[in-house]
């Protein structure tokens, strides 16, 4: 994936603008967050951004409704990021959609540009703090992240996942198997 231009200078402004309300302590700051960013984001629900939440490319991000984003979230959009509906993201979660390329030891890996791959977040996830979720992973509905977890791989529906890196813990029942 190219940076342009348009990139840099879109960017640019988000930041300068966000970057005049993203300390604001809650409630004021939520609804003062939400107002610049929501104009940037590619699109959003109904969203509680509580303070010190970083955007990466956030017109590449879209959202569902009904999501918690909280304290020191990290959120790059430059590879694509989805997050759906009644996902709840932990304090100092960071989702990451690029990697650099690092194949040519004769070149530096800062010159040898990045690669990117969309995040996906379906549905009713919950995702513990400090949790890391790595490039090109899809989390099934209603997964849950455990705390501290690295995720560098697709998490199934239901599925409880934690570790470095995070593996299945444990399953929740889905809706209707228990009664059956």
């Amino acid at each position: 994936m190219e940076i342009t231009i348009k990139d840099y200078l879109l960017h640019g402004v988000i930041l300068f603008l966000y970057g005049w309300v993203k300390y604001i302590p809650s409630p004021l700051g939520d609804w003062l967050r939400l107002l610049v960013v929501r104009p940037f984001l590619s699109s959003c629900g109904k969203l509680r951004i509580y303070e010190g939440v970083t955007f990466w490319y956030p017109y590449r991000i879209k959202i569902g409704k009904d999501v918690t984003l909280n304290e020191w979230v990290y959120l790059s959009g430059f590879g694509g990021l989805a997050i759906g509906n009644h996902v709840r993201i932990g304090h100092r979660v960071s989702i990451i959609t690029s990697d650099h390329v690092y194949s040519d030891i004769s070149t530096p890996i800062f010159r040898q540009g990045l690669i990117a791959a969309s995040v996906v977040i379906e549905d009713d996830v919950w995702i513990g703090c400090n949790a890391t979720i790595l490039k090109g992973v899809r989390i099934g509905r209603g997964a849950i992240i455990a705390a501290g977890a690295v995720v560098t791989k697709d998490v199934p529906p239901f599925a409880i996942v934690g570790g470095v890196p995070a593996s299945t813990i444990s399953s929740r029942d889905a809706p209707n198997q228990a009664a059956a």
